[in-house]
């Protein structure tokens, strides 16, 4: 019971490591390793900046280890991520990416404005 309280009390949080990986077979091979991993809720690999991001609630230090062991890859610790608020930067995105959408929203603002003069 108290072994379980204890896995429980982890927070969530966003870790990046710096993996040596070569190539789409190391990706693979890293990929594997983390999504068999206790307690990763959410992974991204990239392999041209050498970079995993894991959330969820892990040990750093184990998972370092862990990848050491079944990739043979150096692995280092860059540190915890701030996670930022998802659905404020999918609002900011659709705006940036989407000129119809920043337009339809500065109509809508002028209407607002034209209706209460």
């Amino acid at each position: 019971m108290e072994n379980e309280k204890k896995k429980d009390d982890k927070e969530v949080i966003v870790a990046e490591f710096k993996v040596s990986m070569n190539c789409n077979a190391c990706e693979r091979t890293v990929a594997k390793v983390i999504a068999k991993l206790k307690g990763v809720e959410k992974f991204t690999t990239d392999m041209n900046k050498n970079k995993v991001v894991i959330k969820g609630k892990i040990d750093l230090q184990k998972v370092l280890e862990k990848l050491r062991k079944k990739t043979g890859k150096k692995v280092e610790i860059v540190g915890e991520v701030e996670e930022k608020n998802e659905k404020a930067n999918d609002i900011s995105i659709q705006y940036a990416n989407s000129s119809l959408l920043e337009n339809e929203a500065f109509m809508m603002f002028s209407d607002e404005i034209q209706m209460h003069v």
